[in-house]
């Protein structure tokens, strides 16, 4: 039997699989039930956005350090660790009888799927066959992508028909799956070289930087939160950006950001767009289901469905928006990907002014879809032929957290915008406290894609020919100024 055909390679690309699929769909199947956890435990809408941001916040802080080490001789011991911590920490979260401790166990979920997440591009490049590597990438992105469309679907069915508790136990069976397929088939670890290693005080600080400035902004959105928080988060997030800067100085090997790839401005413009698209993205998955279920009294097992329409178009598109940013450069599809998302926000925008039923918000989930394509396509792939060469793998992993933090932001913003709107229990939140946030989120999502768009459009295109080496892509490239 070939090395293609070998079972090893495929309980390989299992592992690949099932471990990029629980880590979308922890954000996925959750994002619906969130109405239904909010009433159980009596919490604002505002304090509900804890529950999404407690795990996308730890994965955010902890990626660059992780990413690091576990290149560093640790990909079998991150992989099974992670996911033992991930198996204990999601039946913890569905045994939790109070806000608080479900909020507790969903940060350590983010910490042991930031574990997780760090390994499986090692995976992928070291234990896959030359010819197959682009098989790995694409189980990845198609894992990601069932977690998108089936979460919703999944998580609305289980809030109809059982409890939120089983969203968190269904994740048990699958991570005792992942360990034992590590375990048999991912080989020992190399030597750990601590040369190597992040320097502990550049991946503290960086942990620090990231909370802290998260934080502040959930504080802000949350009319409950003492001031000592409030107070307490700007000086250590300023304490800890300025030990992060001093550290990236000290000791450029190992610095936990490649100071050469953090000052390359066309790739940190492009992140910028990046950020501030999903930004958009994590927010208006944040509080379509509050509108779905509150205004247009939807189940959650319709919501869910409706919630899934976005992926059909993603799916759609996805392919020739690929081939498009490989013939044509990522400048056109990228500016696509703010321009279709302002049309979904003005269209949702024009619907809560007019009396409209559920059906109709077909065309604007289906424009969100779209958006996507452009977006998790051509802005990442634009951020890679950007980087600085010779930084790619570095490059990703800054990718990665960019995403997180984004989600994380964009979690926060838009919970920060509807507390203004109401502080008490979700149960009292009026239909005009809603509708009335809703559209604030909506015409400061305008503003944000508009700041993407001009980043966008202010670097020059740029197109990488398929045979250029990849640690050269972006010195190897002819650029075409658009």
């Amino acid at each position: 039997m070939s090395e293609e055909q070998s079972p090893g390679m495929w309980l390989t690309l299992a592992i690949i699989f099932l471990g990029s699929l629980i880590d979308g769909l922890d954000v996925t199947i959750v994002t619906v039930s969130l109405p239904t956890i909010a009433q159980e435990f009596g919490v604002t809408m505002a304090q509900s956005s804890w529950i999404i941001f407690a795990y996308v916040l730890s994965i955010a802080a902890m990626l660059l350090a992780m990413g690091k080490m576990a290149k560093n001789g640790r990909v079998k011991k991150f992989m099974i660790l992670g996911t033992v911590l991930f198996g204990i920490s999601s039946f913890l979260c569905g045994v939790s009888d109070s806000f608080e401790m479900l909020v507790t166990f969903r940060f350590i979920q983010g910490i042991s799927a930031a574990m997780m997440s760090s390994v499986l591009p090692s995976i992928v490049v070291r234990l896959l066959p030359v010819d197959r590597k682009g098989l790995g990438l694409s189980i990845m992105g198609a894992a990601s992508a069932l977690s998108v469309m089936m979460g919703p679907i999944i998580g609305g069915v289980i809030s109809d028909f059982l409890s939120w508790n089983w969203l968190f136990f269904i994740n048990v069976p699958v991570c005792l799956v992942i360990i034992l397929l590590a375990m048999k088939q991912l080989p020992k670890d190399e030597p750990v070289d601590r040369t190597r290693d992040p320097t502990v005080i550049g991946g503290v600080s960086a942990i620090v930087t990231i909370v802290s400035l998260l934080v502040l902004l959930q504080d802000l959105g949350d009319a409950d939160m003492n001031n000592v928080a409030r107070i307490a988060c700007p000086i250590t997030g300023i304490i800890g950006l300025s030990v992060l800067i001093w550290s990236i100085r000290r000791d450029t090997k190992r610095a936990i950001i490649a100071p050469k790839m953090i000052m390359n401005k066309e790739y940190l413009i492009v992140g910028a767009a990046f950020l501030l698209c999903t930004i958009v993205v994590s927010g208006a998955q944040y509080v379509l289901p509050y509108m779905l279920q509150k205004h247009w009294s939807l189940a959650p097992s319709e919501t869910g469905l409706y919630l899934a329409i976005p992926s059909v178009a993603m799916l759609l598109l996805v392919i020739p928006v690929g081939k498009i940013c490989d013939t044509r450069g990522c400048k056109m599809p990228s500016a696509m990907a703010a321009i279709v998302r302002g049309a979904f926000c003005a269209v949702m925008l024009y619907m809560t002014y007019s009396t409209q039923e559920p059906i109709f918000l077909l065309i604007p989930l289906l424009l969100f879809g779209a958006s996507h394509a452009f977006s998790g396509t051509a802005q990442p792939t634009r951020m890679m032929h950007h980087a600085t060469p010779g930084y790619q793998d570095e490059a990703t992993n800054f990718m990665l957290v960019i995403n997180y933090v984004a989600s994380a932001l964009g979690c926060v913003m838009f919970a920060m915008i509807m507390g203004l709107f109401s502080s008490g229990p979700i149960e009292s939140m009026t239909d005009d406290e809603l509708i009335n946030g809703f559209r604030v989120t909506m015409m400061f999502s305008l503003i944000i894609l508009a700041i993407a768009l001009a980043c966008t459009m202010s670097v020059r295109n740029k197109i990488v020919r398929k045979d250029d080496p990849i640690d050269g892509a972006a010195e190897a490239s002819e650029p075409t100024e658009n």
